[in-house]
C-alpha cells in the first residue's frame, strides 16, 4: 500500500472493513445498552409513581435529546487513541492514507452512529410499547412518525449535524476531555459572537435599542420608532430584519456549507499532526 496516496476505494473498503470487524463487539453492545437506556427514560417518561399511564406522546423530546447527547459523546470519543503514544504511533503508521483514516471516522460518527441509534431507538419504543399494550390496553401514539412525516424534524438534523462537525473537530484537538473542553470552547465562541453583535448594533443604532439584548444574529434588531415618545405619544417598536434575500443566503450557508466546513477544517488539523 502507498500512504501517500490520497485515497483509494479498494483501500478505503479494507480500512473500514478492518474497523469494523475489530469493533463489532462494542458497537454490538452500544446498541444493547443505549437500548437499555431509553427503554429506562422511556418507562420512566410515561409512569406517575411507577404506574404506567395511558398512551401518549412523548417520544420526540426523548428522541432528540437522546440523539444529541449520546451522539455528541460517541463523536468526542474519536481519535482517543492518538492521546496514547503506543496507540498513536499504531494509528499514525497504518498503511492507508489521512483522508480514508478520516473519513472512516466521519462515516462512524454520522451513519453509523445514526444507524445504531436508530436501531437501539426503535427496540426501545418496541418494548415500552409492550409494556403500556399490557397495563393499559392501548398502543403508544407514535408522534415521531408524523413528525417525520411531515418534515418537523429537518432542521434538528441540520443543527445535530453542525453539532457533529464541532465534536468531531475538537476530537482531533483535544485527545483527554475532548466533550468537556469543545462544548466549552464553543459556548465561548457563542458568547462572543453575541456580544460582537451586542457592540455593532450600539454603534448602528445607538439608543434606538429598546434593550442591550433586543436583537438576534444574522437575524434583525428590535429598535424604537419616533423621535421623543411620551405619554401623548406612545412608543413604537419595531422588529427590524435582514432583507429576504440575505436571510436566504444565511440560511443555506448555515444548512448546507458551514458543516461541510467543519468536517473539511476537521481534516487538515489531522492532516497537520501526522506531518
Amino acid at each position: 500500500m502507498q500512504t501517500n496516496n490520497v485515497f483509494s476505494a479498494g483501500r478505503f473498503g479494507l480500512y473500514m472493513r478492518k474497523h469494523l470487524v475489530d469493533n463489532y463487539r462494542i458497537y454490538g453492545m452500544s446498541v444493547i445498552v443505549l437500548t437499555v437506556l431509553l427503554l429506562i427514560m422511556l418507562l420512566l417518561n410515561l409512569s406517575d409513581n411507577f404506574r404506567v399511564q395511558p398512551a401518549i406522546s412523548r417520544l420526540i423530546p426523548l428522541y432528540i435529546i437522546g440523539m444529541f447527547l449520546t451522539g455528541l459523546i460517541f463523536t468526542s470519543l474519536s481519535f482517543s487513541e492518538l492521546a496514547n503514544k503506543p496507540q498513536g504511533i499504531d494509528y499514525l503508521l497504518f498503511p492507508a492514507s489521512q483522508l480514508e483514516k478520516y473519513l472512516s471516522t466521519l462515516v462512524v460518527t454520522t451513519i453509523g452512529f445514526l444507524l445504531l441509534y436508530h436501531i437501539a431507538f426503535y427496540l426501545a419504543y418496541l418494548g415500552i410499547d409492550a409494556i403500556v399494550a399490557r397495563y393499559t390496553g392501548q398502543h403508544m401514539e407514535n408522534d415521531l412518525r408524523d413528525a417525520f412525516s411531515n418534515g418537523q424534524l429537518l432542521y434538528f438534523y441540520y443543527i445535530w449535524f453542525f453539532a457533529q462537525a464541532v465534536m468531531l473537530l475538537g476530537a482531533i484537538n483535544f485527545q483527554k476531555y475532548s466533550f468537556i473542553k469543545t462544548v466549552f470552547l464553543f459556548m465561548i465562541f457563542i458568547l462572543s459572537l453575541y456580544f460582537l453583535n451586542t457592540l455593532f448594533s450600539y454603534i448602528f443604532f445607538g439608543n434606538r435599542m429598546v434593550r442591550w439584548n433586543a436583537h438576534f444574529p444574522f437575524v434583525g434588531i428590535n429598535v424604537m420608532l419616533g423621535e421623543h415618545p411620551s405619554e401623548y405619544v406612545p412608543r413604537t417598536d419595531k422588529f427590524l430584519m435582514l432583507p429576504a434575500s440575505m436571510r436566504d443566503g444565511l440560511l443555506f450557508f448555515g444548512k448546507y456549507l458551514v458543516t461541510p466546513m467543519l468536517w473539511t477544517l476537521g481534516y487538515m488539523r489531522l492532516r497537520d499532526r501526522e506531518m
